[in-house]
This record gives C-alpha cells, sequence and structure tokens, in this order.
C-alpha cells in the first residue's frame, strides 16, 4: 500500500486528496492521511467564512472541481435548488459544502483497501531520510509515508516597511486580514484605513457595507489600481505566435500592447486581450529567464493582475456606490510609517512624485498587500526546517518553492525529489498561473496521478527550468 501524507487541507489539498480517492484503484490501494491545524471543515480562510457576500471571483460554470466537467459545479448547485446561470457568482461557502460533498462521495465510492483520515495537527517538520517522508506533528507522535505533499496554501503579508516598528505590535494594526473576527472590534462609524487596493481589500469594503458600517474607509496602494470586474465580451483570437519565441519582457510588453491598441480600435475588450492568452500563460512565463521574470514583478505586475484577476460585477457595484458617497476613498503613494496615538493609528504616506509625506487617520489598519510568496521571508517552523534541511529552495523570481512542473519538488542541492511533492500556491514561482481554480485542479489532477503511478522522474518539453 502506498502511504502519502498531505500537509494542508485548503482547496489545492482537498482537490489533490480527492483525485487521489477517484484514481486509486483495488490492485494498488493507498493510505491518504491530510494534515491541517483546522477540523473537517475548515478549507482555509478564502472558504471557511459563514458571509453570504463573499462571493467567488470565477463564474458557476467554471468552477467544476474536475477538468473534464468545468460545470459540474453549476450543475451540483442546481441539483439542490439553486436558481444559478453559468456567469453567477455564488458564495464562497458553499463551494466549501460542495467540494466537502465530493469528498464525501469519493469515500463512500473509494477503491477496496484505500483509506483516508483527517488529522488534525500543526506540521513542525519533515525529514526524508530512507526514501520516505517522517512528518513530524506538533503534540502528536512522528509518523512515516512514502510521499509528503506540501499543499500549503497563502502566508500572511509581510509588514509594510515602515520606520516605527513598535507600531506593527499595535492592536490597532492587522497583519492578515483573514484572521477570525478582524471587523469585531470597530464601532460604526470607525474609520478604517486597508493597505493594498487588491480583492482582498475589496472583500473587506464589501464585508463592512453589508455590516452597515458608515465609518470611512481608505485604501492605498502604490498605484491606486483597482480590479477590473468579469464582464461578457465577444473573444479575442490568440497572438501566443506572436509571442513564443520572445525572451524579455519589453518585448511581450510590446506585443501586448499593440493588441490592446488594436482591439481597442475594433471595440474589444481590453479583458478580451489577456484572456486570449491565458492557456499560454504558464509557457510564456516558464521561458523567461529569472532577471525578467523580476523585471516583470516591478513594472508590469499590477498592470496585468488588474485585469486578469477580476472581482464579481455585483461587488463592483458596491464599490462603485461607496466611492460615489465618499466613503470610500482609493488613495495612491508609499507608506512611510505607522504611528499610534492614544485614540487611533497615524498613517504617514508620500503620494506619488512628492516628497513630504500626508497623514491619515484611522482606528485599523489592515494589511491586504497580498500573502507572503518569498519562502525566504516566511516565519514558519515547517518552512523553517525545509529550509534548514535543504529539502526546499525559493521558487524562479523569490516565488513560493522550486519544483518541476510535475509538482516533484527540487532541493537546494538541484535535484527533484521523488518523496516531496507540492501543489496549489507553492508552484506559483514554477508556473505562474496556479491560483484559480481551473488552474489548480489540472495540478492536482497531474499530481494525483503522478503520485499513484510513482512516475516521479515523467518529464516532458517544459520541464527544463528557465532560472
Amino acid at each position: 500500500m502506498s502511504r502519502i501524507a498531505i500537509i494542508g487541507a485548503g482547496l489545492s489539498g482537498r482537490l489533490l486528496a480527492l483525485n487521489l480517492l477517484r484514481f486509486a484503484s483495488s490492485n494498488a490501494a493507498v493510505s491518504i492521511r491530510m494534515l491541517d491545524r483546522g477540523d473537517e471543515r475548515y478549507m482555509g480562510p478564502a472558504y471557511s467564512d459563514e458571509a453570504d457576500c463573499l462571493l467567488l471571483n470565477v463564474p458557476a460554470g467554471r468552477m467544476g472541481a474536475f477538468s473534464e466537467d468545468p460545470e459540474h459545479f453549476l450543475k451540483w448547485s442546481r441539483d439542490r435548488g439553486a436558481r444559478v446561470g453559468p456567469w453567477d457568482f455564488l458564495p464562497r461557502r458553499l463551494y466549501r459544502d460542495y467540494i466537502l460533498a465530493l469528498m464525501r462521495e469519493a469515500l463512500q465510492a473509494r477503491a477496496g483497501g484505500t483509506t483516508f483520515e483527517h488529522v488534525c495537527g500543526e506540521v513542525t517538520d519533515i525529514d526524508t531520510d530512507g526514501g520516505c517522508a517522517t512528518i513530524h506533528v506538533e503534540d502528536k507522535g512522528p509518523f512515516v509515508v512514502d510521499k509528503a505533499v506540501l499543499a500549503l496554501g497563502n502566508f500572511p503579508p509581510r509588514h509594510p516597511p515602515i520606520e516605527n516598528q513598535s507600531a506593527l505590535e499595535s492592536e490597532r494594526y492587522i497583519r492578515n486580514p483573514w484572521n477570525p473576527g478582524v471587523l469585531d472590534s470597530l464601532s460604526r462609524r470607525d474609520t478604517v484605513f486597508l493597505i493594498g487596493t487588491g480583492q482582498t481589500t475589496l472583500d473587506l469594503a464589501v464585508a463592512l457595507h453589508r455590516q452597515a458600517h458608515e465609518g470611512r474607509l481608505i485604501a492605498l496602494s502604490r498605484r491606486g489600481l483597482l480590479p477590473l470586474a468579469h464582464r461578457g465580451f465577444e473573444p479575442y483570437e490568440s497572438f501566443f505566435k506572436e509571442i513564443k519565441e520572445s525572451k524579455t519582457i519589453l518585448d511581450i510588453f510590446k506585443i501586448v500592447s499593440k493588441h490592446l491598441d488594436r482591439a481597442e480600435s475594433m471595440g474589444f475588450d481590453k479583458r478580451a486581450v489577456i484572456d486570449s492568452l491565458r492557456p499560454d500563460t504558464q509557457t510564456i512565463w516558464f521561458g523567461l529567464v529569472e532577471d525578467e521574470k523580476r523585471r516583470f514583478l516591478r513594472h508590469l505586475f499590477r498592470y496585468w493582475e488588474i485585469i486578469r484577476s477580476r472581482i464579481p460585477p455585483e461587488s463592483e457595484a458596491i464599490i462603485d456606490a461607496m466611492r460615489a458617497s465618499g466613503q470610500l476613498d482609493i488613495l495612491a503613494g508609499r507608506i512611510r510609517d505607522l504611528v499610534e496615538t492614544e485614540t487611533a493609528m497615524e498613517v504617514h504616506y508620500v503620494p506619488p512624485g512628492r516628497t513630504r509625506h500626508e497623514v491619515e487617520t484611522a482606528a485599523l489598519v489592515i494589511n491586504c498587500i497580498g500573502p507572503e510568496s518569498d519562502y525566504r521571508r516566511i516565519d514558519h517552523p515547517l518552512v523553517r526546517n525545509l529550509m534548514r534541511r535543504g529539502l526546499i529552495r525559493p521558487g524562479p523570481a523569490h516565488l513560493g518553492v522550486d519544483a518541476l512542473p510535475n509538482g516533484a519538488i527540487i532541493g537546494q542541492n538541484g535535484a527533484a525529489s521523488d518523496v516531496l511533492y507540492t501543489v496549489g500556491s507553492t508552484m506559483k514561482g514554477v508556473l505562474w498561473e496556479v491560483l484559480a481554480v481551473p488552474e489548480i485542479r489540472v495540478q492536482a489532477e497531474r499530481l494525483a496521478r503522478v503520485l499513484l503511478d510513482g512516475d516521479h522522474r515523467r518529464r516532458d518539453a517544459s520541464s527544463t527550468h528557465a532560472r
């Protein structure tokens, strides 16, 4: 019997477990252990909040758990009485219920001899001596498996680079925007300052709106750009053939800009231009050397992200109304400092093109700049121990961990492991496009087959790293 441990019970870990249960045969039974601090219903902060106002950022018709049936979630919802169309955006908690229901069905239909166990506990270390993985769990004894998979999800954002580090210890500063009860301390008329203007910021703004919050909301990022909303539009023909030989971000930028201008002149939506490249985004990313990937992150990432990572139209309507009423202000600038007073937190920031700072005062400052992806900076016992042992190293452009496209982790010695694998957000540096369900489900399916086939050395034309 093959023994597999999955570290993490968020969406990527659950989808991997689901596919292991689907693909396991009676002739090759498998023992699956999923380890996470949360209980059996916990699926990470994105899917564990019960608020109906927190919607999926992908329409229901594309959220199926199986790549061969993208509308499976839509049909599942309809079977349970929901009046929903393929372009509707449903609550995230409903998607959690969907994945848990699929897990129950897969457990009932599993091949004879295959077992599944959810272990509630914090994994603090893994060692891979002897061709196996020994999993160390806090307050529990270690156990041995043949293969271990890191499905670690997202870590809290890094702190803003401020002068007054003591402010980071204040109760008026929230590092992790998805901590339970993060908004509970607020009075109805309190001012809230949100660092960042991405999807997390807009989720919190929508949640405060649903709570009838009357206080002012201020959101600040370097450029003050908000994500676009989903729209229906005519598809734009892919121009990947013009890009596929390009090796620099500048060359790619010129080609994309040409098509954005062309699309505008022809009446196409700019979102259609970016979407036309989605099937080939991982190939483009993989073909760039390290310096070019970093150049993209420094100069173009935010412009790409606001088009690519969209919000539901319902959320956009709420944000537009809050801005029109003056309740929500979107600012551009760079934070210089946080200064706590007796009654509030002062946010000192420098607008673009200026040298003198300005000050906003808020009852609460929430860090929404996005999860930390640089594993050199992550202060977590498991990550620290894996780095110390040399079992993992930072991924390309210091995003996630390094691995082969099939998920086999590359250690600090440059060799791919046949014991340690990864799936989900940890693969961002390798594949780039890894956060949405359409990409995660493909990763999970492929890795499940690799783990069950034992074909850890399988390569394809894209498995040579552009480092």
